[in-house]
Parts: structure tokens; C-alpha cells; sequence
């Protein structure tokens, strides 16, 4: 019973999207920055539908494209980091073996000394990884959070009031060119964030 309910839910939502976009009057594609205004031409009916593409969005943002090559940059520094002290682990290593297979160490007990010293270090290397991925994480979520706020933000402040519906492509599989206005986002968002740097 649940499931022919929940099944029922769909259709009549589905109707209602349906009978709501074919009251729209179809219109010559109209300029993008009209389309901010949420503009009579977008539906003439009272529901004002907008779309707007998040992997555009984010690709043109240049927010976001910074913030992602500061990101990159900065992991870059660390892996740098990371090969620089794994080289060096591994020539200590090298070194030793070297010096064990020729006699070099005067008892056993210190060349056991030399190589706990080697393993510790390796253990070091391998929690100082750890420590940087979840570094790098924790700054990928920021960054995310970062763009996504100040999108969000954008959108509250200037589309809200315009549209009465903003979707993504995140649930929708077709979208009419003539509601979208991911180009006219992406450059009022550079807009307003090239005016605050």
C-alpha cells in the first residue's frame, strides 16, 4: 500500500510539473540578464521556474577556481614535501643495509638500535601522510563550504525574489535553454566577487 502511495505521489507531482510548464507561453529565447529579473518571459503563469547548471557554475566561478588552485598548489607543496622525506628515508634505509651487509656496525645491538631508529622514522613519515590527507580533506570541505555559501548567498539575495523555483542538475534531466541561467549567475557572481577583492 505504501509503495502504490508513494507511487501516486510521484504521478500527481509529476502532473502538476507537467500541466505548470505547459502553461508557459513559448517565447523566442530571450537575453540571459532578463532572465536574472525573473521576467514575465520565462512562464507567463504564476510559478517562475530558473535553472541553472552547478558544474558550469562552479567551473566558471572564479571564486571557486581559485580557491581550487590554491588547494592544488598547496597539496602540490606537500606531496613535494612527502617524496623529499621518503627519499631521504629511503637512502637512510639503503645505508643501512649497506653498512650490515659489509660488518660496518661494531655489535648487533647497534645496528638493532639503527634499524629501530629507521622503522620509527618510517612510522613518522606514514603518520605526518596521514596528518596532510586529512589536512588536505578538512580544506577541500572549507573550500567547498566556502563557494557554497557564497553561492547560496547569491542566490538569496538576488534570485529569491525573482524565481519562485531555482533548480540544478543534481535531480533534473531536461531542462528548456530558455530557463537556464547558469552563464548570467556565473558572471554576476565574478562580478560581485572581483568587486570585494
Amino acid at each position: 500500500m505504501r509503495k502504490f502511495s508513494g507511487i501516486l505521489s510521484i504521478i500527481i507531482v509529476a502532473i502538476l510539473v507537467s500541466a505548470t510548464f505547459t502553461q508557459c507561453k513559448k517565447k523566442n529565447e530571450q537575453p540571459t540578464s532578463s532572465l536574472l529579473k525573473g521576467s514575465k518571459d520565462t512562464c507567463s503563469s504564476e510559478l517562475k521556474v530558473a535553472y541553472i547548471n552547478t558544474d558550469s557554475l562552479l567551473n566558471g566561478y572564479d571564486l571557486a577556481k581559485k580557491l581550487n588552485d590554491d588547494l592544488i598548489h598547496q597539496e602540490e607543496g606537500m606531496r613535494a614535501n612527502v617524496n623529499e622525506r621518503g627519499k631521504n628515508l629511503e637512502k637512510e634505509m639503503a645505508e643501512f643495509q649497506r653498512k650490515y651487509k659489509n660488518n660496518a656496525f661494531l655489535t648487533q645491538e647497534r645496528a638493532e638500535q639503527e634499524y629501530q631508529r629507521i622503522m620509527n622514522k618510517q612510522q613518522e613519515l606514514q603518520e605526518y601522510v596521514q596528518r596532510l590527507d586529512q589536512e588536505s580533506l578538512q580544506n577541500r570541505q572549507k573550500m567547498a563550504l566556502r563557494v557554497n555559501d557564497s553561492i547560496q548567498n547569491f542566490i538569496n539575495t538576488e534570485l529569491t525574489g525573482n524565481f519562485d523555483v531555482i533548480l540544478n542538475n543534481a535531480g533534473t534531466f531536461y531542462v528548456t535553454k530558455r530557463l537556464d541561467i547558469t552563464s548570467e549567475v556565473i558572471k554576476s557572481l565574478n562580478a560581485r566577487y572581483n568587486v570585494k577583492k
